[in-house]
C-alpha cells in the first residue's frame, strides 16, 4: 500500500508559483519541478516538463528516458515563443515498483528517504554551492547563505542535461520526500526531520513543513510531496548488512538511441528569474567565472552563509 500527501506555497516574496506537481499513482510516480526563466516563462516550463513526463510514463517509458524528453519538450516550447526564450526548470521524479525505489532528477530539487526516524538525502544537488562542497571549498553550512546558493549546473529546457538516478530497496513505513529548494532552503534537515518525527499524518506533515518554510522566510515558492511505503519489505532486515550496500547510484546515463545526443555538461543558471543560454562560449566563461571565484574564496578565506 502507498499512501502519498503534497502541499505548494507561493511563498512570501514572489507573486507567482513557478513549481509543479506531478502524481500517477497508478504507475507508481510522483515528481516536483521548480521552472526559471522571469515572468510566467518558469511556470509554463515546470508544467510542461510535469505533463510531458506524466504522459510519457504513461506510455511506457523508463523514469530517466521520460525525463530526458520532458527537456526536450521544454526546448521545443522555448522556441514557440520569444517571451520563454531561456526558460527551463528542474525536476526530481520518483517511481516506486516492486517494493523498490527509483529517483531520476535535474538541478537542485530533492528527493529524500525517511526511515526509522532518520533523514537521509538521496539525490545530489546539481549546483554551483554543491561543485564548491564537493572542492571542500565551502561547507555545507557556509553553502546555506551563500550568495550564489540558487545557480544550478543543469536543468531541462537548454544546454544538454544528464539526469543523475539512484535506486534503493524500500522497507515498510518508508517515507519518501520530494521537494524544491524553497524548502530546505529554509529549514535545515535537521528540522524537518524533526517535524517528520512528531507529525505521523502525512497531510499535516507536509502542510507543516511548506507553512515553516513560509513562516522562516518563504523567499522562494516551496513545494514538498510525501509518500509513504506500506508494502512488504524488500529484503529481510539484514544480518549486518547496511542499506548503502544494497544502493545503486548511476551519474548522468543518457537516453538509448535519443536525438539530443551524448549529455555534456550544461551552463549555469540563474534561478531568480535570469535567463542563461545553452550556447557553448557561455559554458566556456561560465567555467572560468567558477574558477576565479573558487580563488577569490580561497585568497580571503571566505566564511559566508548561504540558504
Amino acid at each position: 500500500m502507498i499512501r502519498s500527501a503534497a502541499s505548494t506555497n507561493v511563498g512570501r516574496v514572489h507573486n507567482l508559483n513557478e513549481d509543479s506537481l506531478g502524481a500517477d499513482p497508478q504507475r507508481g510516480v510522483w515528481l516536483v519541478a521548480d521552472g526559471m526563466g522571469g515572468h510566467a516563462a518558469g511556470e509554463v516550463a515546470s508544467r510542461v516538463a510535469r505533463d510531458t513526463l506524466l504522459a510519457e510514463i504513461a506510455a511506457g517509458r523508463g523514469l530517466q528516458d521520460a525525463t530526458l524528453a520532458a527537456h526536450a519538450a521544454v526546448v521545443l516550447e522555448a522556441a514557440s515563443n520569444d517571451a520563454q526564450k531561456g526558460m527551463g526548470t528542474t525536476s526530481v521524479a520518483l517511481r516506486i515498483r516492486d517494493a523498490q525505489c527509483e529517483m531520476v532528477w535535474v538541478g537542485d530539487s530533492r528527493g529524500y528517504l525517511f526511515r526509522a526516524g532518520e533523514l537521509t538525502q538521496l539525490t545530489k544537488d546539481h549546483s554551483f554551492m554543491q561543485m564548491l562542497i564537493d572542492g571542500q571549498h565551502l561547507t555545507v553550512e557556509q553553502a546555506r547563505t551563500h550568495p550564489k546558493r540558487n545557480v544550478v549546473t543543469q536543468v531541462l529546457g537548454y544546454g544538454d542535461p544528464a539526469p543523475d538516478s539512484i535506486t534503493c530497496p524500500l522497507q515498510q513505513g518508508d517515507v519518501l520526500m520530494l521537494c524544491s529548494d524553497g524548502l530546505y532552503d529554509e529549514l535545515p534537515d535537521s528540522e524537518i526531520g524533526d517535524i517528520m518525527r512528531a507529525e505521523t499524518d502525512l497531510q499535516i506533515c507536509v502542510d507543516q513543513l511548506v507553512n515553516t518554510a513560509c513562516e522562516k522566510g518563504g523567499r522562494d515558492n516551496i513545494s514538498t510531496v510525501l509518500v509513504r511505503y506500506d508494502g512488504p519489505s524488500a529484503v529481510a532486515e539484514p544480518v549486518g548488512a547496511r542499506d548503502s550496500e544494497k544502493t545503486t547510484v548511476v551519474r548522468g546515463r543518457a537516453m538509448t538511441g535519443s536525438a539530443l545526443g551524448k549529455a555534456t555538461a550544461a551552463p549555469l543558471a540563474g534561478k531568480q528569474g535570469r535567463q542563461a543560454s545553452g550556447n557553448g562560449w557561455w559554458w566556456l566563461l561560465g567555467l572560468l567565472v567558477i574558477a576565479a571565484l573558487i580563488t577569490g574564496l580561497m585568497m580571503t578565506g571566505y566564511s559566508g552563509d548561504m540558504t
